[in-house]
């Protein structure tokens, strides 16, 4: 690395780590089961949420006893199960619209890193309707509140449920970049190991399902 480069991250790295203890960083809350958040959306009279996830976790039918829960309380869901091992910036437009059209007011981030990375994306252009998500590459973009965000980790190893950053990659040149701000944590984490252990073995520790 150039001598000027590294003398660069050595000091953004340290300015960062002095700064670290009053950076708005929070902690999500922890649910210990899915069925736990309708009431979470009850209390913040949300009646429509879109759940992101990915192609393997729809084929599993892992969704469904919380879409059941969520109905059982009058709330819709649509569901996004499109998503790519590496969630891709159509993949991030089409839930975004889906967001849109099914007037939600929340989003549920179910699966791997990746269906929660995509969750995080959707967000991210709710939060800031005119902005691309490449504008948003980088630290500190965002700058507007989210939608309710709530992850569901089905997989170990990510933690992309505590995390501020997501990692979304480009259709066209397939150059992934991330997205870091403070707002991306999701306010909620489910930490259900029921839904982990539902996976196939292979799958409960990587990233996302490849179809």
């Amino acid at each position: 690395m150039h001598l000027a480069r590294r003398a660069w991250c050595r000091t953004y790295q340290t300015v960062f780590r002095i700064a670290l203890p009053v950076l708005p960083y929070t902690e999500p809350r922890i649910l210990e089961h899915a069925e736990e958040v309708p009431a979470v959306l009850q209390k913040r009279s949300i009646h429509h949420v879109l759940i992101v996830t990915d192609p393997g976790i729809a084929r599993l039918g892992l969704t469904a006893p919380l879409e059941t829960a969520l109905a059982s309380k009058g709330i819709s869901a649509a569901v996004y199960a499109e998503t790519r091992a590496n969630p891709t910036v159509s993949n991030v437009e089409e839930a975004a619209s889906l967001y849109r059209e099914s007037t939600c007011q929340a989003i549920i981030g179910f699966g791997g890193g990746s269906a929660m990375d995509c969750a995080k994306g959707v967000g991210a252009r709710i939060a800031q309707p005119k902005k691309p998500i490449n504008k948003m590459r980088g630290l500190l973009r965002i700058h507007r509140r989210l939608p309710l965000l709530i992850a569901v980790p089905t997989t170990a190893g990510t933690g992309s449920e505590v995390t501020l950053a997501a990692v979304i990659t480009d259709d066209e040149t397939h150059y992934k970049y991330p997205i870091n701000d403070f707002v991306l944590i999701p306010r909620f984490a489910v930490h259900d190991p029921e839904l982990r252990a539902a996976c196939p073995p292979p799958l409960r520790g990587k990233r996302a399902w490849t179809p």
